[in-house]
């Protein structure tokens, strides 16, 4: 039911209800007062619009900030939506609205901005911030997740807001190895620290029962210097049907990803093996899917290399202007 109309009596015939965003007027909670035997749950929720690795709002780039909310009226925000799934225990769990990016649906945009924005993750499965509040919801893995990066060059001095996901008792928050302040964590809700900023290392250490077991580190970076690639493989089968899907990341001399970079990548292979596609999450990008290069966006972008039906070895090569490349094997047998 879209935002939790009963039109007509009809929920009253199904074994199981299914609400659209009603967390914003509690219609699920409103109507459990009157329907205490129905079975509910939350069939779309949320809505939240961000752009990976984007933390102002740019109605020209057509980006959504993580960070500086821009959100539909009718959806909470991450963690928020399962805040009540444990808070009200006859309803029965969640649908994120959604797990993935799409193409169309580009609110709050029009054309020429081609993607919906409402995923965890992007159309590549880059994850978004708000990907930590689910991870630190749903799993025992200790996870604590700061952002946003901190490559600001021209802002020293002004403020900016560093927010935490973690299911962590606390956390605590060092910049440049100088302790900012320790928070005690609220489950499904963010941390947030105001700071003045200054280019560095910012360190967040979480602890549970006074032990210190997680961390997370985010370095203000140097220039592009290197491209990256990573494998969700290492062999594929001689099926014709096989895919790697491999990760390619702009890192500094130092090894890490430069969250800003937007080099162009251009990919060449050899072996029984082809490009199929390539992405990078951008959901204003027009660039085609099908081709051997693609620009990074805030850092990455994907390239799918599917078998042929021999046995060998494929291996893909990736480059771009004035950075160290890369390649990568991948054993068909």
């Amino acid at each position: 039911m879209n935002h939790a109309r009963n039109d007509g009596g009809y929920a009253d015939v199904l074994d199981v209800v299914g609400y659209n965003y009603g967390d914003k007027g509690l219609a699920y909670v409103k109507d459990h007062e009157n329907y205490q035997n129905r079975v509910i749950f939350c069939t779309e929720g949320t809505s939240f619009v961000s752009t990976r690795g984007e933390y102002e709002n740019n109605w020209g780039k057509g980006t959504c900030s993580n960070s500086i909310i821009w959100q539909p009226g009718w959806g909470p925000y991450p963690g928020e939506d399962w805040a009540d799934i444990v808070k009200y225990p006859y309803l029965g769990g969640l649908f994120v609205w959604t797990g993935f990016d799409y193409r169309g649906e580009p609110t709050p945009f029009q054309w020429p901005f081609v993607s919906s924005q409402f995923g965890i993750m992007d159309v590549c499965g880059f994850p978004k911030d708000g990907y930590y509040a689910y991870k630190s919801a749903w799993t025992d893995i200790p996870t604590v997740h700061i952002f946003p990066h901190w490559n600001w060059p021209g802002k020293e001095g002004d403020s900016i807001k560093v927010h935490c996901y973690t299911n962590c008792d606390e956390v605590e928050l060092f910049l440049n190895n100088k302790s900012v302040g320790k928070q005690k964590a609220i489950p499904n809700t963010k941390l947030i620290w105001p700071l003045i900023y200054q280019p560095g290392k910012l360190e967040a250490r979480g602890y549970k029962a006074g032990k210190l077991i997680t961390k997370d580190i985010v370095e203000t970076t140097t220039a592009p210097a290197q491209v990256a690639l990573n494998s969700d493989v290492t062999t594929l089968k001689a099926d014709g049907c096989d895919v790697a899907v491999i990760r390619v990341s702009i890192k500094d001399s130092k090894d890490r990803v430069v969250p800003t970079a937007d080099n162009l990548v251009t990919f060449s292979i050899d072996g029984p093996g082809k490009i199929i596609g390539t992405g990078n999450g951008n959901p204003s990008s027009h660039e085609p899917d099908k081709a051997n290069q693609r620009m990074a966006f805030n850092g990455y972008c994907l390239i799918l290399v599917q078998s042929d039906n021999e046995i060998g070895e494929i291996r893909l090569r990736a480059s771009s202007d004035s950075l160290k490349g890369d390649e990568v094997i991948l054993n068909v047998k």
